[in-house]
């Protein structure tokens, strides 16, 4: 498997139907590529849409967890012998996953403070030519 249809939708595995649901809309309004024009977003678009298309269907998702599932190694699938699922590289397996979610985090949260600075600059221009 090349890409983790939850990390792409920012959900977690345990997650149902309605909060998958909810993070595609939300990464809809950031991503789609009309409102969006960056480069990579009609590719990023796709993947969201691709996410969306196995995790909101029961059957394909059961398929898609599945696979995951044997694709891992033997030693990481059963964290059962290590106390608090502490990994070899250090980090415990909840600090691993939050790492790999960080750079998705980092870039939406980067959009919405442009969103926001760029909403001001609008307001603060367009209310000095509106001065009466």
């Amino acid at each position: 498997m090349e890409e983790d249809y939850y990390m792409i939708l920012g959900v977690d595995p345990k997650a149902t139907e309605l909060e998958i649901r909810q993070a595609y809309k939300r990464m809809v309004l950031i991503y789609h590529p009309d409102k969006n024009k960056h480069p990579r977003t009609t590719a990023q678009f796709r993947k969201i849409k691709e996410a969306f298309d196995v995790l909101s269907d029961p059957t394909s998702r059961r398929a898609y967890d599945g696979a995951v599932e044997r694709s891992r190694p033997a030693d990481t699938r059963n964290n059962s012998h290590n106390s608090g699922g502490y990994q070899p590289n250090g980090f415990s397996q909840s600090e691993t996953e939050s790492m790999g979610i960080m750079p998705t985090v980092c870039a939406v949260g980067g959009l919405l403070v442009g969103l926001f600075i760029g909403i001001g600059a609008y307001r603060t221009m367009s209310g000095s030519n509106n001065n009466h």
